[in-house]
């Protein structure tokens, strides 16, 4: 990839770090910039779809949708395969077909109901938001539509490109810095801005680094 060999990534930090500054959160000093070798393999506009419409449906069920007519849609466009583990769980439970106490299950739907945001940010990658502000949460519109109409997968566009690879690195250098932040505000008490919802921040670094991970959604790395 010639493109990810010829970007500068010192000049991509300074911009992350520029950007903190206007909410007034630190600079991440020693965090370790990327580097041509984080970007050599990357998903293609296909799988981000895909997950796209796995995203949606998991988050259907978790809102209430009868879970029968999900799994068929699911199976209907091949998209069992993008589910996370824990949204197949959380399908196989509502299924009879799985046990979960009341804990997991509140958890799980608290954790799903988050995806939201990791929807919004893989729908920026394909050109269909606009940007993704850190203190503004995703529409409280359909925004899907833009993807499926009528929030029907099987109507699912099949023109989405990816952005240009320079603007999705530089976006996740910036979240991988806003997460290191609010990990620092969140056990050492450094400054944060209450604007942020860290689970937002959470959610759009995973969705940005699965791009570029070959894992299991759940399987992501979140490290510094």
């Amino acid at each position: 990839m010639s493109t990810v060999r010829a970007m500068d990534y010192v000049a991509i930090r300074e911009r992350s770090i520029a950007k903190l500054a206007r909410w007034q959160l630190s600079d991440p000093g020693v965090l370790p910039l990327h580097s041509a070798e984080d970007f050599d393999w990357a998903r293609d506009a296909a799988a981000v779809a895909a997950r796209c419409h796995a995203i949606a449906a998991a988050l259907a069920i978790q809102q209430g949708a009868p879970h029968e007519r999900i799994r068929q849609a699911l199976r209907d466009n091949d998209l069992e395969r993008w589910l996370a583990g824990r949204e197949l769980r959380f399908l196989l439970y509502l299924e009879g077909e799985a046990d979960m106490g009341d804990e997991e299950r509140h958890q799980t739907t608290v954790d799903i109901s988050w995806r939201e945001e990791a929807l919004w940010t893989l729908m920026w990658s394909l050109e269909l938001v606009d940007d993704l502000p850190p203190d503004e949460l995703c529409s409280r519109e359909a925004f899907y539509e833009r993807l499926a109409p009528d929030l029907d997968p099987a109507k699912g566009r099949s023109d989405v490109l990816l952005r240009p690879l320079a603007e999705i690195v530089s976006m996740l250098d910036f979240y991988y810095c806003l997460h290191w932040v609010a990990r620092n505000a969140q056990y050492h008490g450094q400054p944060w801005n209450s604007k942020i919802a860290p689970g937002a921040v959470l959610e759009r670094r995973r969705a940005l680094e699965w791009l570029f991970q070959d894992v299991a959604w759940e399987d992501v790395d979140l490290g510094a």
